[in-house]
């Protein structure tokens, strides 16, 4: 009978450590998805800076990329303050500091002298790139280690997927820079576009549920606009109105995470 309680508890026990190791990993990985959102949003907004002769807007919204992602690194040093992720998160601090200094840099250039060089954006989209790289290749040895909610994981690949085209849009609507080297996002908007296409048909099938039909078609509704806005690119005047749907559709995609 001791035994048997004795196996019991210990299950129990394993149990209850399994589940907050998988609680601990999914707030970790929450973490890693804002920094690689925060980290693309900070190029999305300094390519309408820069194209925008310095608008206020922009370098608010920059600051609040700043902000974003240094808040999330505070919270995921704190999760992993004894573990071995920590030399994970150093080397993605190190990347973002190079990033943030370049970013800096640019920023001084577009105040100064009214613009920067092509050749300079283009060394910050590959420190960009690279950030955001080393902070996905972090967010895979976590997540390949524990169980994801699959549901979850195509919303957080939509919203990346949403950040690096609108990021796409505005190098190209703003800055007039079609061909900016972006790493992953040399990839066409059309491409992009197809391929969220084929995401969001596949989280319906999942994720199309009573509890979510609201969220869905808000969902569905903001990216038809993107969609004919970003296709229809230089037809019309429109990248703020890409931004700000932008900024709502990634809301939904993590209010969704909640009720699937």
């Amino acid at each position: 009978m001791m035994k048997h309680l004795h196996s019991l508890i210990l299950s129990v026990i394993l149990l209850v450590t399994s589940a907050s190791a998988s609680a601990d990993a999914e707030q970790l990985l929450i973490q890693l998805q804002h920094m690689r959102l925060a980290s693309i949003s900070a190029m999305t907004d300094f390519f309408m800076f820069a194209g925008l002769d310095a608008d206020s807007k922009y370098e608010r919204r920059m600051d609040a990329d700043v902000e974003s992602f240094s808040q999330a690194m505070t919270s995921a040093r704190e999760m992993v303050a004894a573990d071995k992720l920590v030399t994970h998160l150093d080397a993605i601090d190190t990347d973002w500091q190079a990033f943030q200094l370049s970013l800096n840099s640019n920023r001084n250039l577009v105040h100064n002298q009214g613009a920067t060089s092509a050749q300079v954006v283009e060394d910050l989209a590959r420190l960009n790139n690279a950030l955001v790289t080393r902070i996905s290749e972090s967010y895979q040895n976590i997540a390949g280690s524990n169980t994801i909610n699959p549901a979850v994981e195509k919303a957080r690949s939509m919203a990346l997927l949403l950040q690096e085209m609108t990021t796409k849009y505005a190098a190209s609507a703003a800055l007039n820079k079609a061909d900016v080297n972006m790493g992953e996002y040399k990839r066409s908007l059309q491409t992009m576009t197809m391929d969220f296409e084929f995401k969001l048909a596949d989280l319906k099938s999942v994720a199309y549920r009573p509890q979510t039909y609201i969220l869905m078609d808000n969902i569905n509704s903001k990216w038809r606009f993107l969609r004919n806005s970003i296709t229809r690119q230089h037809e019309m005047d429109v990248p703020f109105l890409v931004i700000s749907y932008n900024d709502r559709l990634i809301r939904h995609l993590e209010e969704l995470e909640g009720k699937i």
